[in-house]
């Protein structure tokens, strides 16, 4: 069989799956589904891979180096078990010292609402009792109640309640076990990345043209740097506008400004998204003393956030994944109306491999079309 028959062959087959599949279109899609099901641990795990391996090469480094010039250097398993184990101690520090700060002060702010209301209680009452209010429209709807009914929509309320109780409770249970699956591929994605990359290169140098090969081997490399330089531009981000919220509201006299600082600091790894979070909780807080005070932190937190999202990030981001401000902006745009939070995270080093390969191939016809003219 020739070439070209086989070619023929080839799409002849392609023609005729196209058209079962669409056929068929509802259980291709709920094949996809159960595939998914399958897979989603796998795509956990190397999401969570993609995040601790930041740190975690940094520390790495930061371990070999301490070793330079030495007789007597560690091994590699030893550097990256070493390196690993840090990396989470790190990360459970930064989560237990939100929670050390976050929970005493929201335990004093429902303890001081508790005994505000407790003192204005009797004022209240008094309030409405002195308006001495005509019960008779509340006579007449409760004249109007049918009870017998009333009876058979709270049981089969109630049957939703407890079908709605167990439904969620199955999610729960499965988002933790995917959840637990995808942590441990994880681990095991970042403790033997080296043997991992070395296996997934060989197929694709043994499965596909050498200019493909080279190519695919070159984006992922790409992506990679764009995206160690992404987190860490992000997490530097993170604790300036941390440092500008603690100065802000120190300046301004308002509560809770070591708290709003590093749960800013925190929530702000997601991009132009999660600063709104803490917002939201020092606003709540605020609130809780007094409605005035909330207000100011409100238009505090607002203009910080604003000239932090529209002067520093575009250029800490955007500079530390060699993208300017504008293409930061609409990476994160376009990422966010897409995919939501993951896409605002993903899609910035994404645009940064676009453009540098766009950089690269444009580089590589104007040499050629100047080489042609010379």
């Amino acid at each position: 069989m020739d070439k070209r028959m086989k070619q023929n062959l080839l799409l002849v087959m392609a023609g005729v799956g196209l058209f079962a599949a669409l056929m068929n279109f509802s259980a291709v899609l709920l094949f996809l589904g159960e595939v998914m099901e399958i897979i989603l641990p796998v795509i956990v795990g190397g999401i969570l891979a993609l995040f601790v391996n930041v740190p975690m090469a940094g520390i790495e480094k930061r371990i070999r180096r301490i070793f330079e010039g030495k007789k007597k250097k560690p091994s590699d398993s030893f550097c990256r078990a070493a390196s690993f184990i840090l990396t989470l101690a790190c990360i459970l520090l930064v989560f237990t010292l939100v929670f050390t700060l976050l929970i005493p002060e929201l335990a004093s702010s429902v303890k001081g609402l508790y005994l505000l209301v407790e003192a204005r209680l009797p004022q209240w009452i008094q309030y409405l009792e002195s308006l001495d209010p005509n019960a008779q429209w509340l006579e007449d709807i409760l004249a109007g109640i049918d009870l017998e009914k009333m009876a058979q929509s709270l049981g089969t309320g109630a049957n939703l309640f407890f079908e709605r109780v167990v439904s969620t409770v199955s999610s729960a249970a499965s988002v933790l076990v995917t959840a637990s699956f995808g942590l441990i591929i994880s681990i095991y994605l970042v403790l033997g990345k080296e043997e991992i990359c070395g296996h997934v290169r060989k197929l694709a140098y043994a499965y596909l043209k050498p200019a493909w090969a080279r190519r695919a081997v070159h984006i992922s490399r790409t992506f990679s740097r764009a995206f160690a330089n992404f987190l860490s531009g992000q997490c530097m981000e993170a604790v300036i506008l941390g440092v500008l919220m603690f100065l802000a509201f120190t300046i301004f006299k308002l509560p809770y400004g070591s708290l709003v600082g590093v749960l800013t600091a925190v929530c702000a790894i997601i991009p132009y998204v999660g600063a709104f979070v803490s917002g939201g909780v020092s606003v709540l807080l605020a609130l809780m003393l007094s409605p005035a005070l909330a207000i100011r932190c409100l238009i505090v937190y607002v203009v910080v956030q604003f000239i932090e999202n529209q002067l520093i990030y575009p250029k800490v981001v955007g500079g530390s994944v060699g993208l300017p401000p504008f293409y930061t902006l609409i990476a994160a745009m376009i990422g966010g109306k897409l995919f939501g939070i993951l896409g605002i995270i993903f899609f910035i080093p994404l645009m940064a491999v676009a453009v540098e390969l766009v950089k690269e191939d444009a580089g590589k016809r104007l040499s050629r079309d100047r080489e042609c003219i010379e």
